[in-house]
């Protein structure tokens, strides 16, 4: 982001520690705050009506939540959560709005990222649909630390179940094939990659795929 963008919305952020769990924004309510995570990650939730969720999209310190929706002054399609504990900053989406329309710079950073997350969404669905499930885990992993920039992530087996959106047991049975495989390390809730180049032979196209696309610029 530029500096004089920073300069115009850093009185209106405020620092917030988040915990696991948290719901920030509601599926079908207005966007009031978007949330820039910093060591928290976030996701995005598809609520059904016998109460179960799916996960869609996790979103590190790369991104904004809720971007699309508060740009275009529509309520939420889903809700977003804490899935790892943290620290964000919140915004008023009025105000992030506001800086848009001064700002053709930060406007064009912000519709880079809505495409950025468009074409995660994509891949998501293709992915699921098509590639088997060590093969999925691997591209989560490396494409989560590629976002993050660093090659530890603090992610229980619940949480890559619910973001691949398959059994834990079968979580389980894949990491421990890429463990054997001295691909990453896994323990606790933490996972680090050992080994890039093996990892990303165990990965699906997916991975390459995305990797071509530009990184979007951290907001």
């Amino acid at each position: 982001m530029h500096a004089d963008d920073i300069s115009a919305l850093l009185p209106h952020l405020s620092r917030l520690d988040v915990e696991r769990g948290s719901l920030l924004t509601e599926q079908g309510e207005e966007v009031d705050q978007v949330y820039f995570p910093t060591t928290a990650y976030l996701s995005n939730a598809v609520l059904f009506r016998d109460g179960r969720s799916a996960q869609t999209f996790v979103m590190g310190v790369e991104g904004v939540s809720g971007l699309a929706a508060s740009l275009a002054e529509e309520p939420s399609a889903w809700r977003v959560e804490v899935r790892a504990s943290g620290e964000v900053y919140s915004l008023s989406a009025a105000v992030l709005r506001q800086q848009a329309d001064a700002s053709p710079r930060l406007r064009l950073q912000l519709l880079r990222l809505t495409h950025d997350y468009q074409a995660q969404a994509a891949f998501t669905v293709g992915c699921a649909s098509l590639h088997p499930v060590g093969a999925r885990l691997a591209n989560f992993i490396l494409t989560t630390a590629d976002r993050r920039g660093d090659d530890q992530l603090d992610l229980t087996q619940q949480d890559l179940a619910d973001f691949l959106g398959i059994q834990r047991t079968t979580i389980n049975s894949a990491a421990n094939e890429l463990k054997v495989a001295n691909a990453i390390k896994y323990s606790r809730g933490v996972i680090r990659i050992v080994d890039r180049d093996t990892l990303s032979r165990h990965a699906c196209e997916c991975y390459q795929l995305q990797k071509a696309l530009p990184l979007p610029e951290a907001a």
